[in-house]
This record gives C-alpha cells, structure tokens and sequence, in this order.
C-alpha cells in the first residue's frame, strides 16, 4: 500500500480532535511535554516531537525525512530501522520511567501513544526486542503496572484479556513479564502485521477520533460519545454493520461484566482492513471496580444510570430501547457468557503468572454482576 500526501486543506475543527488523539493524555502528556520543553496544549509541536510512529498509518514526518523513507507502509526487517534492544537496556528504561517518560526512552524513539497509562511501543522479531527508528513500525506495546494502590494494574489486564478471549471475543494476543521487578502487560497490536521480512501498517481510527471528538471529552458526560453513538455510527459505515454491532454489543457488555468503569469513546475503535471497515479487537479491558480508590461510575450511560451498582435489568431494556433492538438480543449475550464463566476463571487457575488474589477479587466481582442479571 503506497503512501499518500494529503493536500487538501480539511478545517480545524475536524483536524485538531484527530490529531490530538493521537497523543498521550493526562498526566502522560503532561509529562512528556515537560520533559521535550514542550507546552502540553502545543498538539502540533508535540507530534512533530513524537509522531513518527503513531496508531494507524499515520506518521507526522519533516519534508526531509519523508524524502529519505521509503514510499511504502510496509517496512523491511533490517538494521536501517530496527536496533537491538538487549534485557540490560529496557530493564533500564522501565528503571528509570518514572523521571524519563517511557515513549522518549531513547533518543532515537519518535513514538505517540494515546492513553493516560506509561507504555512503551517496541518490534518484536524472531523472540528479541528491537527499538523501531526512522517511523518504523512496532509490533507490541507494553505496559509497566503503576505502583501504590494499583500495583496490579497489568495482573488485571492480563486477566481480563485472557477472559474476554475465553468468552469468545477477538482480542490481541498478551502476555505478562517481569521487568527490573515490575510486572509489565505486553500486547501485540492489531494495527500492525508481520509478515516474513517486514512490518506493515492498518490504519485505525477510535471513536473519539471518527466523531471529531477531543480525548479530553472522551467521556459522556463530558459530552463524549455514548453506546448509542458509537452503535450507531458503526450500523453507518462498517462494511458489514450487523456482524460489526452484534461484536460491539459483546464488548460493552462484557467490560460491564468485568467492572470496567474506564471504557469510553477512545476505547473502541475502527479498523480499515483489506479495504473493509471493521470493529477493531478489544482492547484496554481493566476491572476498575476492584479499586476501592477508583470511580464506580460508568464512562458510557446504561440506561439511567452511570453508577454501575445502580444498573438494573430495566437500564439494559432501555439501552436496547435506545438501540432499536429486542432486549432478548442482549440478554442472549449475557446468557452466552454465563455459561462460559465458571471455565473460564478455571482455565486461569493453571497460569503461573496471575496472582491468585487479584483472580479472585475480579472473580467476585462478575459474581455479583452476573446474579444480579440472572435472576
């Protein structure tokens, strides 16, 4: 696939949410910008910065350095833009990530990564780690666990992931390492595909992204989009709606489930494969709800209510009210995944890498979930 300059000028409105989106937020952005000498607000500056190697095929590049790289998204396994990135080196990085930002661990690094977490997107090939340069494309992103009260942050995903696989949804591949002490959550991105001898891109779009919306609104009561929105949008442009929607509607329902408060408009996003628009896997999937420090409250709105302890069958009668569909649609769905519950957790009993009270603690929660549902 060759790529394309754009010259047509599209108006700012439509620009800023896009690129914007691009970026880190919170107190990730904050960071970065602080340490390039960058304000946070500057999205223009900062993805000149950081932009080589960004979600999708999207690559903020000089005129320069667009003249020395190769026309094609496709990109060779080669020296000119992979380097070795030994164990010694990126145990360094995760040591020294909480006064050097981990998308600028190295100079060379020219990376944009959304989201409010630290994470670090790297090539892995042939089972070694590379540093991609030159806006080159990564492979897998990884996610160090936060400390204090969230210390089992990537336990989590990783539970949660290896859940939703279980209950029989399309999810990328992850694993869990243990880096200079520290658990880091690994997952292969799905925007990206390898191939023998190169790594070639997908292009991806959020949903916060597809309805011109900024990530700092990403959040529906911040008048980011909700479950209606998103559902919608996707019955208008995916390339085959009714397979796309049914998809979504496991994903809403299952990080309901799983107590994830956290799941909004930039984590659901479009995938352009194979000249298909489609739902991309799921991703980012956390049991917020087992964090006593952390909101109850829902990014997206079921039925009347935010809190997710208030959320009853009627909100799930409204919500498919405000879908247009039966509400026996969703209930087939939370009839599906009861069945596969108990086998699920038993299946992760035998992972050596989980924690057993971590395990627990998400299995208590979707407990509860599911009696109040089921009965």
């Amino acid at each position: 696939m060759n790529q394309q300059k754009i010259t047509e000028e599209s108006p700012q409105k439509q620009c800023i949410p896009f690129f914007s989106g691009l970026l880190p937020e919170e107190d990730s952005r904050k960071k970065i910008a602080d340490y390039l000498h960058i304000s946070e607000t500057s999205t223009l500056k900062l993805l000149e910065a950081l932009g080589g190697e960004c979600a999708g095929v999207i690559s903020i590049l000089s005129e320069d350095e667009d003249d020395s790289l190769s026309a094609e998204t496709s990109y060779k396994l080669d020296s000119k833009n992979y380097e070795l990135l030994n164990d010694k080196r990126l145990s360094e990085f995760i040591e020294k990530m909480n006064t050097r930002p981990l998308i600028k661990a190295d100079d060379k690094l020219r990376l944009s990564l959304a989201g409010a977490q630290e994470k670090l997107a790297l090539a892995k090939i042939d089972g070694e780690w590379y540093l991609p340069l030159n806006g080159a494309p990564s492979t897998h992103i990884l996610k160090p666990t936060r400390t204090g009260s969230l210390s089992s942050l990537a336990q989590n995903e990783y539970i949660c992931m290896k859940l939703a696989k279980s209950f029989g949804l399309p999810v990328p591949d992850v694993d869990l390492l243990k880096i200079a002490g520290k658990d880091i959550f690994v997952v292969e991105r799905y925007d990206r595909i390898k191939e023998t001898d190169s790594i070639q891109r997908l292009h991806q779009e959020d949903f916060c992204q597809v309805l011109g919306i900024m990530s700092t609104s990403k959040y529906q009561n911040d008048g980011g989009p909700g479950i209606a929105d998103i559902f919608k949008t996707i019955l208008k442009v995916c390339t085959v709606p009714a397979l796309e929607s049914q998809k979504f509607l496991r994903y809403v329902l299952f990080n309901y489930v799983m107590g994830n408060c956290d799941s909004h408009g930039k984590n659901y996003s479009l995938l352009y494969k194979n000249n298909r628009v489609e739902l991309s896997p799921l991703y980012d999937v956390v049991s917020t709800i087992i964090y006593s420090g952390l909101t109850d409250k829902l990014s997206m709105k079921i039925g009347k209510h935010y809190e997710i302890q208030k959320v009853t069958q009627e909100d799930f009668s409204l919500l498919a009210e405000s879908l247009n569909i039966k509400y026996s649609v969703l209930s087939n769905i939370f009839d599906d995944f009861a069945k596969k519950y108990i086998p699920a957790f038993e299946e992760l009993k035998d992972d050596e890498k989980i924690s057993r009270d971590v395990l627990n603690s998400i299995f208590d929660v979707t407990s509860k979930t599911f009696k109040s549902l089921l009965t």
